[in-house]
Formats: C-alpha cells, sequence, structure tokens
C-alpha cells in the first residue's frame, strides 16, 4: 500500500491577545501605589508648589530613588505632571487628592484600603462566608481608636462621593419643590439632606441612622448652620418607626447592603410614613448602569457585601411597584461617579 509523504497543514489559530488578563491581573499594582502616595502625603506636598525629585524625598522623608519611581507612576498614571525638572500635581489629583478641596476624595481612599485585605481574600468569604484570616488579624490588632478613626473614614467617605458630584446628579435629577418633610434613611453624615434643605425653600429633613453616625452628621450641619432645618435621631432604621407625616423619603445606597426580604421590610417602612402623594427616592449603583464602567464597578463592589449586592434598577422599580408605589420612574443620574440611578415612586 502507498504511503503518502505529504505532509498535513497545521491548522491556523486566530490570536487572542492576553493583554485584559495582564491588566486585570496587575490592577492591584495601582491600587497599592495610590494608597501609598496617598498616605506619604504627595499630593499635598505637591499642592504647595512643584517639587523636584531630590526635593520630594526630602520633604516626603523617603530615599531619592523612591521619590523617582514614586512620581514616575504618578505621571504615568497622569496624577501628576512634569514641570520642567520639577513635577506638580495634575488637575484631577489638585481636584480630588488634595486636603480640604471642595471635591477632596481622601477619605474615601481611606476605605478603600481597609478593603484591601477582604478583596485578597474573597475565596475564603465565599467559601465560609466570613472575612479572612488576614482581615482578622488586621482587626484584632487596631486599638479602640484606630477602629473609631476607620468608622469615622467611612462616614467621611460618604461625604467624600457627595461632595464630588453626586449630590448635584441627584438634585439635579429629583425637584422637592413643595416638599416640606423628608427622611433621609441611613443618611451618615447628612450630604443629601443638606444639599437637598440649602437649594429647596421651606423643606425641612430629619436623618435617621445609628448613633454613631448622626454625632458626625450633626458636625456638618452645625458647620452648614442647618440646625434649624435638619434634626438628627439615632438609631435601627432596619426595625425602627420611620415616623409619619413625611413627604419624601430618600434611601441613598441602602438597599445593596440587604437581602430581597429586608429590602421589602425598608420599602413598607417608607411607605407607610409618606403622605398621600409623597414620594420615594432611590439612589443606588445598579448593574444594568448605563456604560459598561459603570456596571463593570457595580458588579464588582457587590462582592464587598456580606448579604447584600447590587441590584438592577429594573428589579428596584419592581420592588417599589410591589409595596404599593406608583408613577415609578426610572432615571440615569448625569455627571454621577458612584451611584448611577435614582429610582423614585410616589404613594397614591
Amino acid at each position: 500500500m502507498a504511503v503518502s509523504s505529504e505532509r498535513r497543514k497545521p491548522r491556523k489559530t486566530k490570536s487572542m491577545s492576553a493583554e485584559p488578563i495582564f491588566r486585570v491581573g496587575t490592577a492591584y499594582w495601582s491600587s497599592g501605589f495610590l494608597f501609598s502616595a496617598f498616605r506619604l502625603g504627595l499630593f499635598d506636598v505637591l499642592a504647595e508648589k512643584p517639587r523636584t525629585v531630590e526635593e520630594l524625598a526630602r520633604k516626603l522623608k523617603i530615599a531619592k530613588h523612591w521619590a523617582g519611581k514614586l512620581v514616575g507612576a504618578a505621571q504615568a498614571l497622569e496624577l501628576v505632571i512634569p514641570d520642567g525638572e520639577r513635577f506638580a500635581n495634575a488637575p484631577v489629583a489638585t481636584a480630588h487628592l488634595v486636603t480640604g478641596a471642595p471635591g477632596y476624595l481622601g477619605d474615601l481612599l481611606i476605605y478603600f484600603g481597609d478593603l484591601w485585605a477582604r478583596f485578597g481574600e474573597l475565596d475564603h468569604l465565599m467559601r465560609h462566608n466570613e472575612i479572612g484570616p488576614r482581615e482578622s488579624a488586621i482587626a484584632l490588632t487596631r486599638t479602640a481608636e484606630e477602629r473609631h478613626a476607620s468608622e469615622r473614614a467611612w462616614v467621611l467617605a460618604m461625604d467624600n462621593i457627595a461632595a464630588s458630584g453626586q449630590a448635584d446628579a441627584l438634585r439635579g435629577a429629583v425637584d422637592l419643590t413643595g416638599c416640606r418633610k423628608m427622611l433621609d434613611v441611613s443618611g451618615g453624615p447628612g450630604s443629601y439632606a443638606r444639599s437637598f434643605v440649602r437649594a429647596t425653600p421651606g423643606l425641612t429633613a430629619e436623618i435617621l441612622d445609628l448613633p454613631e453616625v448622626v454625632s458626625i452628621a450633626s458636625e456638618f450641619i452645625a458647620r452648614d448652620g442647618l440646625g434649624d432645618r435638619i434634626s438628627v435621631r439615632g438609631g435601627d432604621f432596619l426595625n425602627d418607626d420611620y415616623g409619619e407625616g413625611n413627604d419624601a423619603v430618600l434611601l441613598s445606597g441602602v438597599l445593596h447592603g440587604f437581602t430581597e426580604k429586608h429590602i421589602h421590610r425598608l420599602l413598607k417602612k417608607s411607605f407607610r410614613s409618606l403622605t398621600s402623594g409623597g414620594r420615594i427616592i432611590v439612589q443606588e449603583m445598579t448593574v444594568d448602569a448605563p456604560s459598561p464602567s459603570q456596571s463593570l464597578f457595580a458588579s464588582l463592589f457587590s462582592l464587598n457585601m456580606m448579604l447584600g449586592a447590587s441590584h438592577s434598577a429594573e428589579d428596584i422599580a419592581l420592588w417599589l411597584n410591589g409595596v404599593g408605589f406608583t408613577e415609578i420612574t426610572v432615571r440615569p443620574l448625569e455627571n454621577a461617579c458612584w451611584f448611577d440611578h435614582v429610582v423614585t415612586g410616589r404613594k397614591p
């Protein structure tokens, strides 16, 4: 039998870039740099004046070669810009990373840093539904003062988010003209209550949150001179009564922290507390966000929730309808950096 000597040609396969794997696998490099640069004070130092690598090394009290690497990474990430032999903050760093800036996000960075260990042990969290040994060890080594500082940073981080454009986005999407009384459930530092009250003549607000949280809200209320229009109530917003006679109830960034069973409880309590014609306002990050980057953000943020999850705007609308709300609207928020949708409904 004759045997053919013709070789079989290798099958061509389509080349696929591994770049997405490299990008995602090394994403924590950028996070680690940003947390370190912030803790070292890089952006506050450059806010004083542009500096050379040598000047930065002296000011930050680090070796010159580390200062060079620091500004090199910051420049690559477009957080600093060269100014001759010196370096200065890029506009985004000036706006958000310099202490005292109107859009300051430093407290939010501290909170992100606190999540470092948790996201490094997600497999443990998923297998055992509890935080991993590394995060537990960090918690055990913290003093009471450090724990308090961490908890305060989280509350202040929520104000960072609101001040960086989120409050303006929400206020632009929801008009409370004619409303007299608003309840801000789990209102944190009261950022949105303060924003609505300042913009709405005749509106008063009550902030309901944990006692240690509303004490911080009281500081902001006093600072803004709004003590005659905004009150605070320390309590358990999952179980406490919401009162009555509210023209509006705000649930900003609340629902993602709870299971569907508890969400129904919150919505029913809100419904009962509203006057006829009163409205509920739900602000959330959603998995059906308008842009892929917002949807990705919501999906990844969901991994941080022990019990809750990021939901879709459609699900939120259906839950409102199931409780009895009508005239339900779903609006994407423009120029918002954190929450991407606001869902509203009215009590008949």
